[in-house]
């Protein structure tokens, strides 16, 4: 499960990295910034996660919508792309 979640962009560098950690420790994987290049803070403070194991995927989420740091998270929907 890909899961995408959005800091609050008052939230400094150091809290992030808290946050990324505490989702590896989860399960998830390349937990990293969704336009790592960008310069807009508002674009710079979404996040996402990959490969949440399926079983693990409300834990993630609770925590993170428990989180003061983060503004939400979401699952990312599935796209079928349709000939």
């Amino acid at each position: 499960m890909r899961l995408e979640f959005k800091f609050r962009e008052s939230v400094p560098a150091g809290r992030r990295k808290l946050v990324v950690d505490e989702m590896a420790k989860l399960g998830a994987s390349k937990v990293e910034p969704l336009f790592p290049d960008e310069r807009d803070p508002e674009l710079a403070s979404l996040y996402k996660a990959e490969d949440v194991p399926d079983e693990m995927t409300d834990t993630v989420l609770s925590t993170l919508d428990q989180d003061d740091a983060v503004e939400f998270a979401e699952r990312t929907p599935e796209r079928k792309l349709i000939r």
